[in-house]
């Protein structure tokens, strides 16, 4: 019973953690960076804000600019930014940097690290999943044997020879098959209901992150106004996230002469819209974007 319960707990965590990558990997590539030069990572640089909500541009002399993690070490001015920073690389690099000296980068508006949300959808999707597996499982029938104590070994071997497909014939000269009775009691199969529970937790991740995603159901008449509305959640959260970028790349073109360009990967969806400008648009079948 242990080492089951022990295997359930660790595939439980395998979930989590499977969710988590996948939930990461997909907010660290949605931004694109061109002319970032020769020693500024595009994958550190989106991981980083990613888990620390913000990164330290600057140039070194050797190196030329530069994007690293850093640490306040002074004061923080009227409006909450540091003043003073260490930055410090992987490999044991670090420097102290005045203000005059570096830029800071922001993973969003609200200036905090998005993985926190990342670590909780995670941990949603990771539930219904496994909530799903199980119930699966259990479609199993679930069986209850009813039996004297002396007889329990003799039920036990003949149950795990059911299980085991063995066609193997075995007797027993006392055991007494009247006095063993079978109880049914199968699970309530629930494990497509909860699709529609995964689906829009995902999509609200997705919102979060600001990646378009939209549902359509079959036969139903979409106007391009309405497509638009619907796509409010994920145009605010675009901005939360574009905007702090663009505005630290304005100051690292002003401030180091370097110019950086930051854009999303995709774009919003314009392919719902008839071509011959007609305001409705059919869709026969269930389509995601």
């Amino acid at each position: 019973m242990k080492k089951k319960l022990i295997n359930s707990q660790l595939f439980n965590f395998q979930t989590f953690n499977m969710y988590k990558r996948q939930l990461i990997s997909l907010a660290e590539n949605v931004f694109k960076f061109d002319g970032l030069g020769m020693y500024l990572d595009e994958s550190f640089l989106n991981k980083s804000l990613l888990h620390d909500g913000s990164i330290a541009f600057f140039k070194d002399e050797y190196l030329g600019l530069l994007a690293l993690p850093y640490v306040n070490i002074g004061n923080l001015d009227i409006y909450g930014r540091p003043t003073k920073i260490r930055v410090m690389g992987q490999n044991g690099y670090n420097r102290v940097l005045n203000r005059n000296e570096f830029v800071i980068m922001y993973d969003n508006n609200s200036r905090y690290p998005m993985y926190l949300d990342i670590v909780q959808y995670s941990e949603r999707l990771a539930l219904i999943k496994r909530t799903q597996d199980i119930n699966i499982y259990q479609q199993r029938t679930t069986r209850f044997w009813k039996t004297p104590v002396e007889k329990e070994r003799s039920v036990k071997d003949m149950i795990n020879n059911v299980d085991g497909f063995n066609e193997a014939v075995i007797t027993y000269e006392d055991i007494n098959l009247d006095e063993t009775t079978l109880v049914l009691e199968p699970a309530p199969y629930i494990a497509g209901s909860l699709d529609e529970r995964f689906d829009k937790e995902f999509n609200e991740y997705l919102r979060l992150i600001g990646i378009s995603n939209m549902t359509y159901q079959k036969k139903e008449r979409q106007i391009r106004d309405e497509v638009s509305a619907s796509l409010g959640g994920t145009i605010a959260s675009r901005y939360n996230r574009f905007n702090p970028r663009a505005k630290a790349c304005l100051e690292i073109k002003e401030k180091f002469g370097i110019d950086i360009i930051v854009s999303y990967y995709d774009d919003l969806p314009t392919n719902m819209v008839n071509p011959e400008n007609d305001e409705e648009v059919d869709i026969d079948e269930s389509v995601q974007i």
